[in-house]
């Protein structure tokens, strides 16, 4: 396991009830890793796994090959701590819609459009280049892309399922299928083909109409509530 998790703000609370906040090495600490795990990114999607080397990491972050050793261990958790980022932050930028949905069809169809928006993005892409190429020589990149990237992914989405259930907004019996499912049919075959690099024969409509019919699927497996009930 990595041995950094990128600390996240933190307090002490004394005996006296007083809070004492990190201290200024903890916050200069914290941005280290920050951008260590920042700029392994960049560099793994640029150069692959393998032509990604920690020197250069170090040379372009700034710091010391000690601190990143200290903080991170291996080359391989680095790569590790970069798929729980991406991982983290995917989900938060695709739940958090500012828009509310009139009903849920329409915030399906949304969340839809942002995951199939990310997936076809050139630094997603490059990632599902990465492991599909790398994943098979080097056990500690597939590992990351399955584990902290793919099935992280999935259990954020099944918690996103299991509210739904539990509000009675649609009829899920199994929210971790259920985001397997979602996830299987928003992405189709439309990543392979922009992932071998024939994006342009993807038009707008070709994506809007997947999403469409993606949301349709699923909505014939698990009804929502409201649908249930009207036909009693």
């Amino acid at each position: 396991m990595t041995r950094s998790k990128l600390p996240v703000a933190t307090a002490i609370t004394r005996g006296s009830g007083r809070v004492r906040l990190r201290n200024k090495r903890d916050v200069q600490l914290e941005d280290r890793c920050q951008r260590f795990v920042e700029t392994a990114q960049t560099l793994f999607l640029e150069r692959g796994f393998a032509g990604a080397s920690v020197n250069e990491i170090v040379r372009r972050a700034g710091g010391s090959l000690a601190t990143l050793y200290a903080e991170f261990g291996t080359k391989d958790e680095l790569f590790e701590a970069v798929m729980n980022r991406r991982a983290a932050m995917m989900f938060t930028s695709i739940i958090n819609s500012k828009t509310p949905a009139p009903d849920i069809a329409s915030e399906l169809l949304q969340l839809a459009k942002r995951i199939q928006t990310h997936m076809l993005s050139e630094d997603a892409l490059a990632l599902y280049r990465l492991a599909v190429h790398e994943g098979p020589k080097f056990p500690s990149v597939r590992n990351a892309v399955l584990v902290n990237g793919l099935a992280g992914f999935l259990r954020r989405l099944s918690d996103y399922f299991t509210i739904l259930a539990e509000s009675g907004r649609l009829e899920i019996d199994d929210p971790a299928v259920a985001a397997e499912l979602f996830l299987t049919l928003v992405q189709g075959q439309l990543r392979t083909i922009a992932a071998c690099g024939d994006s342009d024969r993807i038009s707008q409509k070709q994506r809007n109409d997947h999403v469409k019919r993606a949301v349709e699927v699923f909505l014939r497996t698990y009804p929502p509530r409201v649908n249930k009930i009207a036909r009693k």
